[in-house]
């Protein structure tokens, strides 16, 4: 954490005290080692004057002149972090469907250990706000208004999550065996995690579709050879800010729940889509618990659109670059399920009242709805 002096000792420092000031300053000076820190700077334009964003629990935030966001780690993480190398790569692509990075700093504890993400500066977004907000917004929307309304956001998703994957390139590899193996693993330790920490009716549900989950689990050998690269590993609508027609992935710290050595693996671009394409369900399951006035048919349909327009794009981008073999068809249902089995661990361990999301989501995939 940043810390100022105070009087003969030091304090932490505090919005207003220049701390974040100096280090966009030191990051202007180009990357460098300074000592056991390691400074990666992309970008440096001027900016004082600091102020706190309070509604951070993960970082201390402090926006810098209105042009960026600091972010000051509570606690360096063993690496190394995911984030440093995904964005040097989209910074090289020229992606810019992210804040863009104006540089970042690591701490080598020992020469020999490997560096932890200690600090990081990029562009601020002003007005912007996250998926959970604006996806719910949009499709409330479009039950009035029709589902015009959620196309367009959803084929702006695609792009953006299919020019993310296609910046990404470089790190691509061919899965083999043992990754197919490991996806398997992961997804049967997710349900079975799942149906330990639950109760109730959650329970009961993951009960009753046992068999169902592990069959799905259950991957196919001839999976070896599916694309994979260095993705986001955590994307869901929460992860991309929209302030008018500018969308922005952000926060490429990796899945939280996986060990921290494991986050900078690459995998399946399939991974990513399946983690959008769930989330944009839990966005109308989150519409029909706030309104629940709404027709469910009609939320149901708008949601189906949503979703639709996100993969017909997605697919449609990649093609166009020529590489439309980057996304295994095969393994979406997989990971969404997957994904709906960590949701119901999340709530049990973690918010109980987001229960009612994969409470809802698991019957809908169990039908095969997109």
């Amino acid at each position: 954490m940043p810390l100022v002096a105070a009087g003969p000792g030091v304090r932490r420092a505090r919005a207003g005290d220049g701390a974040a000031e100096a280090l966009a300053g030191l990051l202007a000076g180009g990357s460098r080692d300074v000592g056991a820190f390691a400074l990666t700077g992309w970008h440096a334009e001027p900016a004082t004057g600091e102020a706190p964003i309070d509604v951070d629990q993960t970082n201390e935030s402090v926006v810098l002149g209105g042009r960026a966001v600091v972010k000051w780690t509570f606690q360096a993480t063993d690496g190394p972090h995911p984030a440093p190398t995904v964005l040097d790569l989209l910074e090289r692509a020229g992606f810019t469907g992210t804040p863009r990075p104006w540089g970042l700093v690591q701490w080598r504890p020992a020469r020999e250990a490997a560096p932890r993400l200690v600090a990081s500066v990029a562009a601020y977004l002003p007005g912007a706000a996250d998926g959970w907000t604006w996806a719910v917004a949009d499709l409330r929307r479009a039950c009035t208004d029709g589902p015009a309304a959620v196309r367009a956001p959803g084929r702006r998703l695609g792009e953006l999550v299919a020019d993310f994957h296609l910046a990404l390139l470089p790190t691509r590899r061919p899965a083999d065996a043992a990754d197919v193996e490991r996806w398997q693993a992961e997804a049967l330790a997710d349900l079975r995690r799942a149906l330990e920490v639950t109760t109730g009716a959650e329970h009961a549900l993951l009960e009753r579709h046992r068999d169902e989950l592990t069959a799905a689990a259950t991957l196919p050998l001839e999976l070896a050879g599916t694309p994979m690269l260095r993705g986001h590993g955590d994307l869901h609508v929460g992860q991309v800010l929209r302030t008018g027609e500018t969308y922005a992935v952000i926060d490429f710290d990796g899945n939280p729940v996986v060990p921290p050595a494991q986050r900078s693996r690459a995998h399946p671009p399939a991974l990513d889509v399946a983690g959008m394409t769930q989330s944009i369900r839990h966005a109308g399951l989150v519409l029909r618990r706030h309104d629940p006035d709404l027709d469910a048919a009609r939320v149901e349909q708008v949601t189906g659109a949503f979703v639709q327009a996100f993969l017909d794009t997605y697919r449609a981008t990649l093609a166009a670059a020529g590489h439309p073999d980057l996304l295994e068809e095969a393994l979406l249902r997989p990971f969404r399920l997957r994904q709906v089995c960590r949701e119901f661990t999340y709530a049990a361990t973690h918010l109980p009242r987001w229960a009612y999301v994969p409470t809802g989501a698991l019957p809908e995939l169990m039908e095969g709805r997109r």
